[in-house]
């Protein structure tokens, strides 16, 4: 029998080393080494930043259109034909395969100095379109850290619930030791001691699946930070601090400074407007500088001209200008005054949006923290609830039952601290997230 056994031992003894080595790979972090890890190892973040950073080379005078163009360029070509020609004098000219070269080369440079303003209009469209890539990338950068504070705190109320629920198992299992002790005198009820082992057994199988919930928190932490999502991780706090947030009018104004919506709303009407002035400009006439130097040189075994050379410059000045195109350039002006007012009122609606959002995360956190007076004076009241009934139960003056109910309502009160505290968290990181403060105030 026992070497039948043998491979079931040996795999349990796998199991139990490898959970060991397992447990030594737990490291604490704290939420500033998080996000410390994450600004480095975060693929999306990397690729924002290169995106942001496209856009930031597309800023310069050359991509506006301010600038000269020069160019160079040459050519050489060789043709072979049979011909015959007949001249009025009445000679005939006439050769088989005959040959000639041909060879040019030019340096030529045009230089748009007027289109109507146009271009400076889109030098400020790439600052703005640069600009509204940093933002996202800002944006990007908040909402990682955001989530990660929230996943942070979420793994911190987890293991407070933990150990509430631990400290529950405990008292418990003081409960059944006191049924066995007395059983074993004579003096104990089969019922109650039955009661208390369901009990204990329902408040070890409440830590395990709150064991298992642990770990899942700590596996998707591992994956924002990009991280081995088999490895374990503590966080630094033990409990969750709150830091309180300021007076709705300071909130508002920071939202009003700091928001990246509501900047980024004011950059798409700024782009919007600068739309309208590039195509406004296309109802004002085009110059534009130009100048070449040239040299060619031909060859030909048949025609009047045996070879040629030439070489010289030419420079100028062009105007177009557009009379007539059918009222599509009016028609694109009027849209694009459209987008620009569509952009002011979208502006306005964001601004709306955040302040109201602010008044009701702010409403929302001034009635938890009434509640949260009131359960730390529950919390209190219960604490020492339940150390009066350990007495009574251990005298006999109260049942396992009523244990029990006085038991669970320490429990209650207890859960429902951490749940409020955790809530309030959530919303002080919203806040400082609406008001543009996030970074600051989180870490």
């Amino acid at each position: 029998m026992l070497l039948k056994k043998k491979p079931e031992i040996f795999a349990l003894i796998l199991f139990i080393m490898s959970f060991s080595a397992f447990g030594q790979q737990e490291e604490r972090f704290s939420l500033e080494d998080l996000v410390d890890l994450t600004l480095r190892e975060n693929y999306q973040l990397q690729i924002i930043r290169k995106q942001q950073q496209m856009a930031e080379n597309m800023d310069t005078p050359g991509n506006a259109g301010m600038l000269p163009m020069a160019g160079i360029g040459s050519q050489r070509s060789w043709e072979i034909r049979t011909s015959e020609a007949s001249l009025f004098t009445g000679e005939t000219r006439s050769g088989d395969n005959a040959r000639s070269t041909f060879f040019n080369a030019m340096v030529e440079v045009d230089w748009m100095v007027f289109d109507g303003f146009s271009m400076f209009a889109r030098r400020d469209r790439l600052g703005y379109l640069a600009q509204m890539s940093e933002l996202e990338t800002r944006y990007f950068l908040e909402q990682t850290v955001s989530d990660l504070a929230k996943t942070y705190y979420v793994l911190i109320r987890e293991k407070r619930l933990l150990e509430s629920l631990q400290q529950s198992k405990e008292v418990s299992a003081y409960r059944l030791e006191l049924e066995e002790r007395k059983r074993a005198v004579g003096s104990g009820s089969a019922l109650l001691y039955h009661q208390a082992v369901v009990d204990y057994n329902s408040d070890s199988a409440m830590v395990v699946g709150q064991e298992m919930t642990i770990r899942d928190q700590q596996i998707q932490i591992n994956r924002l930070i990009n991280r081995n999502p088999r490895l374990t991780l503590q966080p630094g706090n033990e409990t969750i601090d709150l830091q309180g947030i300021a007076q709705t009018g300071e909130l508002i104004a920071l939202a009003v400074n700091n928001n990246r919506d509501l900047e980024l709303a004011k950059l798409e009407e700024m782009l919007a407007e600068a739309n309208v002035r590039i195509e406004k400009g296309e109802r004002y006439p085009q110059v534009s500088l130009f100048g070449n130097y040239a040299f060619s040189h031909q060859t030909s075994e048949l025609g009047i001209i045996e070879s040629s050379q030439s070489r010289g410059a030419q420079f100028g000045i062009r105007v177009r200008f557009n009379l007539y195109d059918g009222g599509r350039q009016n028609t694109k002006v009027e849209n694009v005054v459209l987008e620009k007012e569509s952009a002011g009122i979208y502006e306005k609606d964001t601004h709306a949006f955040i302040e109201s959002e602010l008044i009701r995360l702010i409403s929302r956190y001034e009635a938890f923290l009434q509640q949260y007076r009131l359960l730390q004076e529950s919390t209190d009241a219960a604490e020492k609830s339940l150390t009066i009934a350990r007495e009574q139960l251990q005298t006999g003056a109260i049942n396992g039952y009523e244990f029990r109910q006085t038991q669970l309502a320490a429990l209650l009160v207890e859960n429902q601290l951490i749940e409020l505290k955790y809530a309030m968290r959530m919303i002080e990181i919203d806040v400082y997230r609406l008001s543009g403060v996030l970074m600051e105030r989180v870490l």
